[in-house]
């Protein structure tokens, strides 16, 4: 009697929502979304009514029989109309965040989450525990949700903390949506667990978060550095993400292929690509103070601005500019340390992974953050300091 009422229900499921099981009309549409929420309603009353004639084995093995029946061949445009209603519940509450309305308090941030429409839509789904059949669609929500905003929130503003308005836009518009989506399961969880099932929830959302801040922040790293010390603030962000997330390797991988793209080549001069590798040195001495991304990084600039003629001669020029010259400015606000020779590194770019620890290399300067580091490092180009003072002679000598 169960399975025959069960039949009947998806075939009237299929019905109410216009639906063909042997069709699959591409028609994404609001009435569609409507029929599916309506014909959903009507499949948990259904089940209702079968469980209330049952025990609660038959109960439990009817609302399984149902589930095959419905999704066993479901038709593509159903699943691409129920991921559309569940990116757009997030979307709503986003827009609504980023728009100004008042999201001062999670009851603000639930508003367009808690239309009828879709809470309606998705408390049918918890009862049918049909919930398992869509995660995959609401992690391909979840995930692209916070991509776009992380990229879209962090674009080209390096001036201003953007850590505090994604913590702000998580707790006001993420977890709320979540809440929602898992409900049911993040109670289960708690009653089993201690409240452990929101604790790991929450992580995950941080952990994503901060991925896509570190992968925002690595595809304007070379923006970054250039507007450097006026993107201190994103750089002091990222190093804190960064600490968290681990992802050196792809900082470094990326950043070393962006140098090359659009420093490392005849249209660009001499003196910009110093200037651009100094402030480069700067900005991956507070990412990472024990120089491993730095080692990873320079070796390409240092291998071509060898091959650059007048790379002495802007580096001279650099020295001694009163107008313009930062390492000038540099060197008469601070006393430099005695300017020593530091070899190239292993191109160890593969190391640069999880185990990110520092190795043991004695050539590494004790003061990093020095004028005289990064005027090293200029000269070390040459090999020695010998070369390149020989250098600077011969240029006195064309005067």
């Amino acid at each position: 009697m169960s399975a025959c009422g069960a039949k009947r229900a998806a075939a009237s499921f299929w019905c109410n929502c216009g639906l063909s099981i042997e069709t699959s009309k591409q028609r994404k549409s609001n009435s569609l979304a409507h029929r599916i929420v309506r014909a959903t309603e009507t499949a948990r009353t259904s089940l209702q009514r079968l469980s209330a004639s049952s025990g609660d084995r038959k109960t439990l093995a009817t609302c399984d029989y149902f589930a095959a029946l419905i999704f066993a061949h479901a038709p593509n445009e159903f699943i691409i109309c129920i991921e559309d209603m569940i990116e757009d519940s997030l979307t709503e509450v986003h827009d609504s965040f980023f728009s100004g309305d008042d999201l001062s308090d999670l009851g603000s941030a639930m508003q367009p989450i808690s239309s009828k429409v879709f809470v309606s839509f998705w408390n049918s789904i918890q009862e049918l525990q049909w919930c398992h059949f869509f995660d995959e669609t609401v992690h391909k929500v979840f995930y692209r949700g916070i991509e776009r905003c992380v990229f879209g929130l962090c674009s080209a503003k390096y001036d201003s903390p953007m850590t505090e308005i994604l913590d702000r836009w998580k707790e006001l518009v993420l977890l709320p949506w979540l809440r929602v989506i898992e409900g049911r399961r993040l109670e289960g969880q708690c009653k089993c667990a201690k409240g452990r099932g929101i604790e790991s929830l929450t992580g995950l959302v941080n952990l994503v978060i901060d991925e896509n801040y570190v992968r925002a922040r690595i595809n304007e790293l070379y923006d970054i550095i250039a507007d450097f010390p006026e993107s201190m603030c994103a750089v002091n962000e990222l190093r804190a993400t960064l600490s968290r997330t681990q992802q050196h390797q792809l900082l470094a991988r990326s950043l070393r292929s962006t140098l090359q793209r659009r420093l490392l080549h005849s249209g660009a001069n001499s003196s910009q690509i110093i200037d651009v590798y100094i402030s480069t040195i700067k900005v991956l001495r507070i990412l990472d103070p024990r120089d491993i991304l730095l080692d990873v990084v320079a070796r390409p600039v240092r291998v071509y601005l060898q091959r650059r003629k007048d790379t002495v001669r802007c580096i001279v020029a650099n020295l001694t500019d009163e107008l313009s010259g930062e390492l000038y400015e540099e060197l008469h606000r601070i006393d430099a340390p005695q300017v020593d020779y530091v070899g190239d590194s292993e191109d160890e770019i593969a190391e640069a992974g999880i185990d990110w620890a520092p190795r043991s290399n004695k050539s590494r300067l004790a003061n990093s953050s020095s004028v005289g580091d990064i005027l090293s490092m200029l000269i070390s180009i040459y090999g020695t300091k010998e070369i390149f003072v020989n250098e600077y002679r011969f240029m006195l000598a064309d005067k």
